[in-house]
This record gives structure tokens, C-alpha cells and sequence, in this order.
């Protein structure tokens, strides 16, 4: 039986029919199979007590020496105990991340309120592994995607993608659809800047005249709500008229970002406004969405002109809800309050809005500097 070599792989014949081997003296295991039409490098070896026949591939695709190589590693990996046929099947049935994603959505995000944000960043920003298989998606993919999300600014978003890729690999092993490392582990985030953007007195005047400009009375009534009640957007888009007591003045939001009812006093103003809108027979909700059968859902857009046209482009919706956290500051509320108004669960979250008014902390050092300097002069004379 001869050493498999070039010149023995291109002398050997078809046969008519069948399959013949010729096994490689100097390497045991290592074959090359003939049928009549292909000539194929195989390794035979027994696992776990089976006989097995691992294909290396087909002549002149490979060279003998490749295949020699390549049987070299199959055979070491076999006698560390490693089955690499039944890893290569593994792979070749691994889950792609289109199916995790399914599945995240369907078991996991449905009980997140923040599944929105879930669907939105991997629509936008990880849909290009929609085909790939799990255990093909490295950690420098995910750390070149970061660093591409950071490069445009989004470093919030780049690293709240950072998180659900984290979240979502975890879940996988959980769930015995990745068994190995988790390629969002470890990668260092970007520094995050808390905004204290909120809207001052000198610019309220400028918003609120933007805002009667708004054509839509439900975006209009909406922005107006969440300016003065300081709610979430998606509470306010959400509310429904059995949600309110407008006799006694009160908002009862049953479903929160806190996990438990929230219940909010209405001010006077927002009592008016909300009397002054259109109900739609048959549609629950307060702030009507288009078609008038849902709620507002995105108004992320006419939110842009209402900010162009008052010259506030740098602030968000979200930055409403700030604005009155911080002028309750103003007026001298404490932060229990405020964050009994906010329905904050910590006292730190709240903790923010007593950095963002220096007028209360002015007018404290102004006292103070006019009592101490009393006090010098009052000495001097002395």
C-alpha cells in the first residue's frame, strides 16, 4: 500500500462503479476515496467506540500535503477527546441571529417597556447579522460595530447596543443556543454625559408660542401635558380618558416605567386644555393618532419644527420632563416631592435637579456674602 502522494492520487483510476480507498501508509487514518467521478482525502477514526468518516476535501481542490495537514489536526483534536465531525454539524445547524432575535422578542422584550428601543436598534444598527450563525459573531464585530455607532455621535445608542447584544447572548446560553463566549462581554464603553438640559424662563415664552403654531391639536395638547405634569412621553401618547378624573383633578397612570400605578394631580391649565379636545367615538385614548383609531405614536417630527421654529433645537422631548423637575427647584420643592411627582423609584435619579437651578444656591451665597461682610465691617468700626 503506498504513501499517498501527487503522483499515486493522479495514477490511481476511476472505478466504473462503487468506491475504492487508498490508505496512506506513512499516516494512519488518512485515505483518499475514489468514486467514478471525484476523488475525495477523508479521515477514518473510531470515537467513542463509532467508526467515523470525516470528508477533508476533494483533489486538485486541496493538495495531498493540505489534506495530510489537514488530517494531522482532525486526528490530534480527536485524541484530546473532541468529536470534530459532530462540531462541524453543530455549526453547520447553529441558530443565526435572526432566530435569537425572534426569540429574545418573543420571550424576553415582551415583558421590557422598553422594547421599542430593543426593535429600533436592531433594525437600524444590527440587522447585518440577521444571517449569520451565532458562534460567527465575534467579539471585534461587536466592538467595530460600537466603535462605528461612537464615530457618528450615538454613543449613548452605541453603547445601549453594546448592552442588548450582552443581554441577548446571555439569554442564548441560557437557553442552550450558544455554548460559547459571549462576544459582548467586556468591551469598554463610551463616557456618557447626563444632559441637564432643561427649558428656562427667558426661552418658555418662545416654546409656548411655538407650540399654539402646532396645527394638530393632540400633539399640541400632548407636549403641553407632558411640559406641565413632567410624564413620560409614552405615558402621555398612552393616556385614556377612563384613566381620568377630571372633577377631582387627577391622572391615574395604571402601567409605568416604575412597575406600579402612578398617580398624578392635574393643574388647572391642563384640566382646560384637556376639555377643549376632541373625542372620537370609539377611540380611548386622549391624544388621537392619525387615522383616529390608536394614539399618537412618533411625534418626533412636528417636536423638531416646534423646537426649530422657537430656536431650541437642542432640546428634547424628554427634556420636559427635566423642565419641571427643575423648576420645581426653583420653587423651593423638596426632592421627596419632586420625585414623588416624577414617580422616581430612587432618591439619587431625582438627586439631578438640584444641580440644575442656581438661582435658589445664588441667592444663598448672596445672603451669606452680605451677612459676612456685615460682619467685617461692623468689626472695622469697632
Amino acid at each position: 500500500m503506498p504513501k499517498l502522494t501527487k503522483r499515486v492520487v493522479d495514477l490511481t483510476r476511476h472505478p466504473t462503479e462503487g468506491q475504492v480507498f487508498v490508505r496512506d501508509t506513512e499516516l494512519k487514518c488518512f485515505a483518499l476515496r475514489i468514486t467514478p467521478g471525484c476523488k475525495t482525502f477523508i479521515v477514518e477514526k473510531k470515537i467513542d467506540g463509532r467508526a467515523k468518516r470525516m470528508t477533508l476535501g476533494t483533489f486538485p481542490s486541496i493538495t495531498v500535503e493540505q489534506a495530510r495537514k489537514l488530517a494531522q489536526e482532525k486526528i490530534g483534536l480527536i485524541a484530546s477527546g473532541r468529536d470534530p465531525s459532530a462540531e462541524k454539524q453543530a455549526r453547520r445547524h447553529a441558530p443565526t441571529f435572526a432566530e435569537l432575535e425572534r426569540l429574545y422578542l418573543e420571550r424576553h422584550a415582551v415583558h421590557k417597556k422598553s422594547a421599542g428601543n430593543d426593535v429600533t436598534l436592531l433594525n437600524l444598527h444590527l440587522a447585518g447579522w440577521r444571517s449569520r450563525r451565532l458562534s460567527a459573531i465575534t467579539r471585534a464585530d461587536v466592538s467595530t460595530r460600537h466603535a462605528d455607532m461612537g464615530a457618528t455621535g450615538s454613543t449613548t445608542n452605541a453603547n445601549r447596543m453594546i448592552a442588548l447584544v450582552r443581554s441577548m447572548f446571555n439569554l442564548a446560553q441560557d437557553w442552550g443556543l450558544h455554548p460559547g463566549a459571549n462576544p459582548a462581554a467586556r468591551i469598554k464603553l463610551f463616557k456618557e454625559t447626563k444632559r441637564d438640559r432643561f427649558v428656562t424662563a427667558k426661552e418658555l415664552p418662545k416654546l409656548w408660542k411655538a407650540l399654539q403654531h402646532e396645527p394638530n391639536p393632540y400633539v399640541r395638547g400632548a407636549f403641553f401635558v407632558g411640559l406641565l405634569t413632567g410624564a413620560r412621553r409614552s405615558e402621555v401618547l398612552t393616556m385614556r380618558w377612563d384613566d381620568l378624573d377630571l372633577q377631582q383633578a387627577i391622572w391615574r397612570i395604571p402601567d409605568t416605567k416604575a412597575d406600579r400605578p402612578h398617580t398624578i394631580p392635574l393643574p388647572i391649565p391642563v384640566i382646560e386644555d384637556l376639555l377643549k379636545l376632541p373625542r372620537l367615538e370609539g377611540n380611548p385614548f386622549v391624544f388621537c393618532g392619525r387615522w383616529g383609531r390608536s394614539h399618537l405614536i412618533n411625534v418626533s417630527k412636528p417636536w423638531r419644527r416646534i423646537r426649530k421654529e422657537a430656536g431650541l433645537e437642542d432640546v428634547r422631548i424628554h427634556d420636559l420632563r427635566r423642565t419641571l423637575g427643575s423648576w420645581l427647584v426653583a420653587a423651593g420643592a423638596s426632592l421627596p416631592l419632586i420625585g414623588k411627582a416624577l414617580n422616581h423609584s430612587n432618591q439619587e435619579t431625582t438627586a439631578i435637579y438640584a444641580r440644575l437651578q442656581l438661582d435658589p444656591v445664588r441667592a444663598a451665597l448672596d445672603a451669606n456674602a452680605a451677612k459676612m461682610l456685615t460682619v467685617i465691617e461692623q468689626a472695622e468700626k469697632g
